[in-house]
């Protein structure tokens, strides 16, 4: 197969790199924790440890219901649009978030059909799950992944994934760095 950009994927983070969720993260936290009855000290890890189990299924109700709501209010961010209607290879978003609030917001600003597919809860529990995916049909010689998270960039050098960019994209500027 010929080495040429129409031949990679891109991979975008949805809160941080797509927009910023209008969400205080803190309060909802402990306000899950309170509904659960549990203390949560990461929601992700949350939903990573308790996937499929009843806990899972009310902690993704109760945080898809913020979501939802936030996505109403929550603008694109700065350059995005350009990026994903410009880059001729594939597109997805791999993140946490409910796949509903994020194909609403997609919907909301005519983006939605320009990405493969939306990877996001309740289908998996990790980002290392959605890049293992992802590297299933495309090699991970071959995506170009964007997160704000360092830690997600972790997951995708333990991938053997080339391409992975740090990125806080946050209103008023941004910041990134390329790692392979």
């Amino acid at each position: 197969m010929e080495d040429t950009i129409t031949n990679y994927a891109l991979v975008l983070d949805f809160d941080g790199v797509i927009t910023r969720l209008n969400i205080d993260w803190k309060s909802l936290r402990e306000e899950l924790s309170k509904y659960l009855g549990i203390r949560v000290v990461s929601i992700n890890k949350l939903f990573e440890e308790t996937y499929g189990t009843q806990t899972f299924w009310l902690a993704h109700e109760f945080v898809e219901r913020h979501e939802l709501e936030a996505v109403e209010t929550s603008e694109l961010n700065n350059g995005i649009r350009e990026v994903v209607t410009y880059f001729p290879g594939i597109k997805y978003i791999a993140t946490l978030q409910s796949e509903r609030a994020v194909m609403k917001f997609l919907e909301r600003y005519e983006l939605l059909n320009t990405f493969r597919e939306v990877l996001g809860r309740p289908r998996f529990a990790s980002k290392e799950q959605e890049l293992k995916y992802i590297i299933n049909t495309v090699s991970p010689g071959r995506v170009i992944f964007i997160d704000d998270s360092r830690q997600n960039i972790e997951t995708c050098r333990g991938l053997g994934i080339k391409y992975c960019i740090h990125m806080r994209n946050y209103p008023g500027g941004s910041s990134t760095s390329l790692s392979y």
